[in-house]
């Protein structure tokens, strides 16, 4: 009960907000400095000053399709596999390129349907013939080694070599995994001894306390991570309820400007509408300050985008519609109860400030309240939801408090600066003076 009436009292206090303008105006200043800052930081040390996703830059998408094999429980398993692959890829050309993956993979289909779907954009600098020539086959080839055949972990002593794989090792070959091990073993040895291995093998069993293993003793081994790295190689089993890799397909940049030219006219009209009815309902000055406040929604959103330096995508320009409309109703109720004061009888001993801060004191309660229901659950989306839905929910997040940052603080602000500047032109014309007659006046007048 105290703290409710200690937050009913502080609510009920006149902060004088308007009156603060200069330190008001300051804040969307200061971040988007810092957003400029960052940029020509991310621009110098990853390439590119905002993350756009392939919505807007065009791209490639490959497609892994595993089946019956990809579960709820090693989905992301798998999206860690895939990431780690191509965060590495050597193509034949001898080019080592890392490739970005855009945005989250998505899973898509289900049962022997199911697949994973991955974006990525273009590697900097690297035009599309060699991408479609070197990179995207490197991509396939890659994904298909090490996503569809079962990996083992290689440890090297002074005298054994264990393999060890991620399950117990049936179905290869003739059905028979100790031989068809053992085979490949020894077929390998020679490639490696040609690489300065030094192998010579003693004995080669499975381990029969672990069933995933296979022990290799071998006398006079080189060990070094190249050895590693080729039996790791040489000893992939191939698994025969994997899938296949489709990709490779260019995603076009040509919709992406066709998506941000959409965009951008929908929120220009969307203003320009709202710039009318404002107008019209209220008066010039509430408009113009409301769509001020608007711009200020739309560039910080952009602003905190570009410093946690998270994807852009068509997902953030719904997000950024969605401010707007949900913004400019905190704007009108506080413009409507403008127009309310101004009509009172004591609104003749009132300055435009006055006015301002006596309506921003009436609405800011159905603000905050408003401003917190509606954070509450988007916080909750973001913290249950997906990836994809963690992204959306972030503008969302971000445009909420600016928007209510706008509404209470800066389109009052604005149009209480207005008043001012336009009283200030009406005083500036003065009367012309009646002009002084020569004439003396006669003893009648006198």
């Amino acid at each position: 009960m105290k703290l409710k009436n200690s937050l009913n009292n502080l609510l009920d206090k006149d902060f004088h907000i308007v009156e603060k303008r200069k330190i008001i105006f300051s804040v969307p200043l200061v971040i988007v400095v810092i957003a400029a800052i960052l940029m020509i930081v991310f621009r110098f040390t990853l390439g590119s000053a905002l993350n756009l996703g392939t919505d807007f830059t065009g791209g490639y998408s490959v497609d892994v399709q595993l089946g019956t094999k990809l579960t709820d429980s090693n989905y992301q398993t798998y999206c860690d596999q895939i990431e780690d692959t191509l965060s590495s890829i050597t193509a034949d050309n001898g080019k080592t390129y890392k490739i970005s993956i855009s945005g989250a993979m998505q899973r898509q289909g289900s049962g022997d349907e199911s697949s994973i779907h991955v974006k990525y954009a273009a590697v900097s600098g690297i035009d599309e013939n060699e991408m479609s020539k070197f990179v995207n086959p490197a991509i396939i080839t890659a994904l298909e080694r090490t996503v569809l055949n079962k990996v083992p972990t290689v440890d090297i002593s002074s005298n054994r070599i264990v393999v060890t794989y991620d399950e117990v090792i049936n179905n290869v070959g003739d059905n028979n995994p100790f031989a068809y091990l053992e085979k490949s073993f020894n077929d390998l040895v020679p490639t490696l001894n040609a690489d300065g291995a030094g192998i010579t093998v003693s004995s080669i069993s499975l381990n029969e306390q672990n069933p995933k293993q296979l022990i290799i003793d071998v006398t006079g081994v080189n060990s070094s991570d190249t050895l590693k790295n080729s039996i790791v190689s040489g000893m992939m089993l191939p698994d025969i309820y994997a899938g296949e890799i489709k990709g490779g397909d260019l995603v076009g940049a040509t919709v992406s400007t066709e998506l941000l030219f959409n965009a951008i006219l929908a929120v220009s009209l969307a203003l320009i509408f709202m710039l009318c009815y404002i107008g019209l309902r209220f008066q010039l000055s509430s408009g113009l300050a409301c769509i001020i406040a608007l711009f200020h929604d739309i560039i910080v959103m952009f602003a905190f985008m570009a410093i946690c330096h998270i994807e852009i995508n068509s997902t953030f320009i719904a997000a950024l519609i969605t401010i707007l409309g949900y913004s400019i109703n905190n704007s009108i109720i506080l413009f409507d109860r403008v127009r309310e004061n101004k009509r009172s009888i004591y609104a003749k001993n009132m300055t435009a400030e006055a006015i301002a801060n006596k309506s921003i004191k009436e609405t800011l309660i159905r603000s905050i309240n408003t401003t917190i229901t509606t954070l509450i659950m988007i916080l909750m989306v973001a913290i249950i939801g997906v990836y994809d839905i963690r992204i959306f929910a972030f503008p969302i997040i971000i445009g909420l408090l600016a928007g209510t940052f706008s509404s209470i603080c800066i389109a009052p602000s604005l149009w209480a600066l207005f008043q001012r500047v336009g009283k200030k032109k009406n005083s500036s014309v003065k009367e012309p003076k009646e002009k002084k007659s020569n004439n003396k006046p006669t003893e009648a007048q006198a």
